[in-house]
C-alpha cells in the first residue's frame, strides 16, 4: 500500500463507487491521508538530520521557519541549529534563546543584563571569548542576535574576555635599544 498516493475511491466496493456521498467521503479521506503522510515524512527527516546534505538542511530550515539559520555556517552548526529550533522557537525573545544561538554560532558567550553593570533598563552586554565576533563576524553576529533577542532589548556592547596574557603594546626602550613587550595579566 502506497500511503503517498492513496485512492480510496478505487477501494470502495463497486456498488458504492456510483454514490456521490461515498465518492465525496473517499475524496476527503484521500486529502486527509496525504496531509498525515507529509507529517509522517517529517518525523523520518528528524531521525536523519545528521545524514542530510547541505542543501537538504537549508530546505528543512526554511520549512521550519528558522529565521536565525545561516546557510554559510559550518554544516555541524547548521545541524545543531535545526535540532534545537523547536526549543529556541518556544523561548524566542529570552536570554536563554539568545545565549543558545550565540553559543552555537560563535562559541562561548554570556548575556549580562543592564542591572548587573549599571546600564539602562532593557539594555544588555554580550561577553565572549571569541575574538572573531569583533573582527570578520561582527555583522553576522548582530544579525543573528537581532533575530533571537527580545525586540525591545538594546545591546550596549560586546565585551571580549581574555584568558592568560594579553599583549597591549610593543615599544623600544630608550636605554639599551632592546625590544620590550608589555603584558597585562587578566
Amino acid at each position: 500500500m502506497d500511503l503517498e498516493n492513496m485512492n480510496f475511491i478505487r477501494m470502495l466496493p463497486s456498488f458504492m463507487q456510483t454514490d456521490d456521498a461515498d465518492i465525496g467521503l473517499a475524496s476527503a479521506v484521500d486529502r486527509i491521508s496525504e496531509e498525515i503522510y507529509s507529517k509522517i515524512i517529517l518525523f523520518t527527516t528528524w531521525d536523519k538530520i545528521d545524514y542530510l546534505r547541505s542543501d537538504e538542511l537549508d530546505m528543512l530550515a526554511e520549512e521550519l521557519h528558522i529565521s536565525w539559520y545561516d546557510k554559510t555556517a559550518a554544516i555541524d552548526v547548521r545541524r545543531n541549529i535545526i535540532k534545537e529550533s523547536d526549543l529556541v522557537h518556544a523561548k524566542l525573545g529570552t536570554n536563554w534563546a539568545a545565549k543558545q544561538v550565540i553559543s552555537r554560532y560563535f562559541g562561548e558567550g554570556e548575556i549580562v543584563e543592564w542591572y548587573t553593570y549599571g546600564g539602562e533598563p532593557g539594555h544588555f552586554k554580550v561577553q565572549t571569548l571569541n575574538q572573531n565576533i569583533l573582527k570578520e563576524k561582527y555583522e553576522q553576529f548582530i544579525s543573528v542576535l537581532d533575530k533571537v533577542k527580545r525586540k525591545s532589548a538594546q545591546i550596549d556592547a560586546i565585551e571580549l574576555i581574555m584568558n592568560g596574557l594579553l599583549e597591549v603594546g610593543t615599544y623600544l626602550a630608550a636605554t639599551d635599544s632592546e625590544l620590550m613587550t608589555t603584558y597585562v595579566r587578566r
